[in-house]
């Protein structure tokens, strides 16, 4: 199945031919379509096999969609190491390069400093690993009460 028959916004679809993507995995076949239609979904598949577009295409295409002059924190994903952290927000980067979503990471073992400005910033997507992300909240740097989507990946 090709990525033009799930729905997706012209300027996504841009991002997912330049990324080299023409034939949609099982995983995206079956998430991509529910998610668009609002559907919560929890789904296990095999490293390598496309996840993070999977849930980061549909997210994508909400937030285009619903564009908001206000910039505040609508997706939270969570991610058990850094290291698959900066992966899913470098993931993310190249699915959305051709729209104005704003994704910052956020984990433990560097300083917080760069990490609060680009919260101060404006952030659309925090992807983070829980102790840091439990942290910004305890400290009110992070104000998830507007979230439209939780992942747990």
């Amino acid at each position: 199945m090709s990525f033009e028959t799930l729905g997706l916004s012209p300027s996504l679809l841009k991002s997912v031919e330049k990324a080299g993507f023409t034939i949609a995995t099982e995983i995206q076949q079956v998430a991509i379509p529910a998610m668009l239609a609002g559907k919560d979904l929890l789904a296990s598949a095999q490293t390598g096999t496309g996840k993070t577009a999977a849930f980061g295409l549909p997210i994508l295409n909400h937030l285009e969609r619903n564009r908001t002059d206000k910039r505040h924190v609508k997706v939270l994903i969570l991610a058990p190491t850094r290291e698959l952290a900066g992966q899913i927000q470098e993931n993310l980067w190249t699915l959305g390069r051709f729209s104005n979503v704003r994704v910052g990471a956020f984990y433990g073992g560097v300083s917080k400093g760069p990490q609060l400005k680009s919260l101060h910033h404006g952030l659309d997507i925090v992807v983070g690993t829980p102790g840091r992300v439990l942290d910004l909240i305890n400290t009110r740097a992070l104000d998830v009460s507007k979230i439209d989507f939780l992942i747990l990946d």
